[in-house]
């Protein structure tokens, strides 16, 4: 995964569109639009509720990085 817009949609993957509504301002329409069209822009809106969300995951999804002795990592790491 090399976009950012791969790793956002990634992580989209990982929780329900319903929890995403009801943890986020950003309506289910739009989080599927941007879940399943890749033609799709993603815009800061969607990014800084993942953000507010995830915060463990910021240096990740910002550029693709982890710094685990920071407390920065990805969602694959978390599962570990």
């Amino acid at each position: 995964m090399n976009s950012i817009d791969d790793r956002i949609r990634s992580l989209i993957d990982k929780i329900t569109i319903d929890e995403l509504v009801k943890r986020t301002d950003i309506s289910g329409t739009r989080w599927r639009t941007v879940r399943y069209d890749k033609r799709t822009r993603i815009s800061t809106q969607e990014l800084a509720a993942l953000l507010s969300l995830f915060p463990d995951y910021a240096l990740w999804l910002g550029i693709g990085k982890t710094a685990p002795e920071i407390g920065q990592i990805s969602p694959e790491q978390e599962s570990q």
